[in-house]
């Protein structure tokens, strides 16, 4: 649940803080899919590409969402639509990260799985059913972070490459 519509439920007075947190989560998405798009394209230039604008679209459907704050039953389908894209963006992630060469495999694997989550839950939820396999499948997205914290200083190399 975002912090928007935790403020609404309860009531609560949007801050001015809250707002510009939600909108530097969004920045951020942007942020990192074009980082993103840098660190894989020796991989696939073209499928960087794609990963990197799934997540975009992803921010902008986010955002959209947060327009509809006020009716959380059409916030909620919007983000669940906004999940699919981003779960497509992982989908592609993992299939770069794993073709790498310069990353391992397993994170690659686990980037894909956790993929599963955000395109299978929402797709149910749209069906009727109330299904969370999302959270089981992060894995892969917190694991990557860290390795490209600890590790990713040394990929200079590779991503300097043309």
């Amino acid at each position: 649940m975002s912090v928007l519509a935790i403020i609404f439920l309860l009531n609560l007075k949007p801050t001015i803080y809250s707002i510009v947190g939600i909108f530097l989560i969004i920045i951020l998405d942007v942020t990192v899919a074009v980082a993103l798009y840098f660190l894989l394209r020796p991989v696939s230039k073209n499928i960087s590409m794609l990963m990197s604008l799934f997540r975009i679209v992803y921010a902008a459907i986010f955002t959209t969402a947060l327009y509809k704050i006020h009716d959380l039953t059409a916030f909620y389908s919007i983000l669940d639509l906004g999940y699919i894209f981003f779960g497509i963006h992982l989908f592609l992630l993992g299939f770069l990260v794993y073709k790498s060469g310069y990353m391992p495999k397993w994170l690659g694997a686990l980037i894909f799985i956790a993929s599963t989550g955000y395109i299978i839950d929402p797709l149910l939820r749209f069906s009727g059913y109330a299904v969370e396999i999302g959270m089981y499948t992060f894995f892969g997205e917190v694991l990557f972070a860290f390795w490209l914290v600890i590790k990713g200083r040394k990929l200079s190399e590779v991503v300097s490459t043309p």
